[in-house]
């Protein structure tokens, strides 16, 4: 195997040759043309002889191509430039506002009120009348304002809410206000509960929301607006 017969041939079809040398020379071919044929037509440019528009002014033929080259790279730019901002904008997170926990009816119930001891009052003592200084604040002391408070965290302390409302989730990008409500929503009567639907939804068009959904606490939908129309739809059960 692989010995040359006595003629002096070879037991291998042809000369075995490497197939990466093989790709590096025609690379180098490639290249080799590339640069003749780009030559070719930086010549024929520079001479006129590349085909132009009728209404292109035959003494600047040479301009047209490199200029219509320019201008399709400048509006590659540009669309790259239209485009990438869209992808580093940030996202706007939804604001969410929690209510306590409700007072249990033992926690509510008043502390018994304890009155302090009586004492003897101090015997006055003889002495020269003094008048008592004026005390005098620094106009530099006065109170701080207090901070503005969340609307949402507003939203879960109005009256009308009757302790019904324990978390409030904004969703801008949806116009869409979500209000968690406590069981106790679900124990009053049919009503009762459209009247209170209809009331928050007056309260959600106020803070500036199209839409509103009222969920239990493991995320189940309750009432939500109408979609043709005005008003509240309530899904929930109510007792009999």
């Amino acid at each position: 195997m692989g010995r040359d017969d006595p003629a002096g041939g070879s037991n291998l079809p042809a000369p075995y040759r490497n197939p990466w040398g093989s790709l590096a020379e025609a690379l180098a071919a490639v290249a080799a043309d590339s640069r003749l044929r780009l030559r070719e037509l930086w010549r024929r440019n520079g001479e006129g002889d590349l085909r132009c528009p009728g209404w292109w002014p035959r003494d600047l033929a040479p301009l047209f191509w490199p200029l219509l080259l320019a201008a399709g790279l400048a509006l590659v730019v540009a669309a790259f430039g239209l485009v990438l901002p869209k992808f580093s904008a940030p996202s706007s997170a939804p604001s969410v506002a929690e209510a306590p926990p409700a007072a249990s009816p033992v926690d509510r119930l008043p502390e018994p009120a304890v009155e302090p001891l009586a004492e003897p009052l101090p015997e006055p003592v003889a002495g020269p009348a003094t008048e008592p200084e004026a005390s005098v604040v620094p106009e530099s002391a006065s109170e701080p304002e207090p901070a503005p408070l969340d609307p949402l965290a507003e939203l879960l302390e109005r009256p009308g809410a009757d302790g019904l409302l324990r978390r409030a989730e904004g969703q801008p990008q949806r116009g869409t206000l979500l209000l968690q409500v406590r069981p106790a929503f679900n124990r009053l009567q049919r009503p009762d509960q459209q009247r209170l639907a209809e009331l928050w939804q007056g309260w959600a068009s106020e803070l500036g929301y199209d839409h509103l959904e009222l969920r239990d606490g493991l995320g189940g939908l309750l009432a939500r607006d109408a979609l043709v129309g005005s008003g509240m739809i309530v899904l929930s059960s109510q007792p009999a």
